[in-house]
């Protein structure tokens, strides 16, 4: 576990990475996938930050991403269209009973939904 895990989660967070994550899933959304999981492996099974601008880059490399989609990327998590939509989807978590993260929803077709988290 990482020396300092309450300043790298209670005063850093995770902001950085979610807007990143949300630009990746706009514009580029077939590395969310290995992205989102390079994010978990980097942090948590090698024990790196993933907070600075280095730290996401390397991941976003990791994910198979080129320089200019990880340029592109960075840009856009700036804009407010990113800022909005991440602003909805965690409205939306919320409601529907996300605590924390990891949560994920699984459903069948559709239906039988169910949350898991951790």
């Amino acid at each position: 576990m990482k020396a300092d895990s309450f300043r790298l989660i209670g005063m850093i967070g995770s902001l950085q990475q979610q807007r990143f994550a949300t630009a990746v899933l706009q514009s580029h959304p077939q590395y969310i996938e290995h992205l989102v999981r390079s994010f978990f492996m980097r942090s948590w099974s090698e024990d790196k930050d993933v907070h600075t601008v280095d730290d996401i880059t390397a991941v976003a490399k990791s994910a198979g991403m080129n320089e200019k989609e990880i340029e592109d990327c960075f840009a856009a998590m700036k804009t407010d269209t990113v800022k909005n939509l991440l602003k909805d989807v965690t409205e939306e978590a919320a409601e529907r009973g996300a605590f924390g993260a990891p949560t994920t929803f699984w459903h069948e077709n559709g239906e039988n939904e169910q949350m898991f988290w951790g």
